[in-house]
């Protein structure tokens, strides 16, 4: 979600105050279901980001806003258009920069730098030491989704499990279904405005089709989420295994080294009517 205080631009901001109106004017149209309702049938967006988007104090992405609207019955397309117009003039999203340490009281910078420096000096052995059995062992741990060359500084993700359709599940052919992961957030950085992107884009028409891209729910560290991703077999029998990676708004992905999350099943004709 994009900020709008110091936008500098008061008909852009006037633009989002009235998109969060007309977001209002919706969920009012089919009874003003709660946030916590809302969220439950989204079953991706948390409650808190979809009273934000209503609320007009930050530009809601298109995905919460998708799901806002699919949870109040309302056409997408006619949404998506919307909010392409209210969006239209967004200026580009400053680089992710990591924090540094700001030492205000002079008094205490002669301590904090050394101290600062030698876990510096024991992170590093540390790290090495990690580096080498990971070499040795030829993994970092069943479950690890990341852990080096992640784009936040202490972000960090962990793989639970498969909720729905178990890997090397047969699914008919032109079937449709739902997979859904347990994912851990064993980071220190909270998530926000995440996704899960398909890594084989553009998509085949042979393949087993979905969203490019699907919303992870707000999570704090050490919470867990789900993710949900709707799927339809192709008509001809095939192995779809499709791997998802963790983005951001413009695709970048927040933990470029991992591991990626994926569903493998495999596709078979219909039964044979004759027996």
């Amino acid at each position: 979600m994009e900020d709008v205080e110091g936008d500098g631009s008061g008909d852009r901001q006037r633009r989002i105050v009235a998109f969060a109106e007309e977001l209002h004017r919706l969920r009012v149209s089919v009874g003003s279901p709660s946030f916590r309702k809302m969220a439950s049938l989204s079953g991706c967006i948390s409650h808190t980001t979809l009273a934000e988007a209503e609320k007009g104090l930050r530009f809601p992405s298109w995905e919460t806003t998708r799901e806002f609207v699919k949870a109040c019955r309302g056409d997408e397309v006619d949404w998506r258009g919307r909010w392409e117009s209210t969006r239209k003039d967004k200026t580009p999203e400053e680089p992710v920069l990591t924090p540094r340490l700001d030492v205000r009281e002079t008094g205490r910078r002669r301590f904090v730098v050394p101290v600062a420096a030698g876990l510096v000096i024991l992170g590093i052995v540390v790290l090495v030491t990690v580096m080498r059995t990971v070499s040795s062992t030829g993994s970092a741990g069943d479950g690890e989704l990341a852990a080096k060359g992640a784009l936040i500084e202490g972000d960090h993700a962990r793989f639970i499990q498969d909720v729905t359709i178990p890997d090397e599940s047969q699914v008919q052919v032109g079937e449709e279904f739902v997979k859904v992961w347990e994912i851990m957030n064993a980071g220190k950085v909270t998530w926000r405005d995440r996704y899960l992107q398909r890594e084989d884009l553009p998509v085949s028409p042979d393949t087993c089709q979905t969203p490019e891209r699907v919303a992870i729910g707000d999570t704090l560290p050490n919470e867990r989420v789900m993710v949900s991703v709707r799927v339809t077999a192709p008509d001809k029998p095939t192995t779809c295994k499709i791997d998802w990676k963790m983005v951001d708004e413009r695709g970048r992905q927040f933990l470029p080294k991992s591991r990626p999350v994926y569903f493998l099943v495999y596709v078979i004709g219909p039964p044979d009517a004759t027996s």
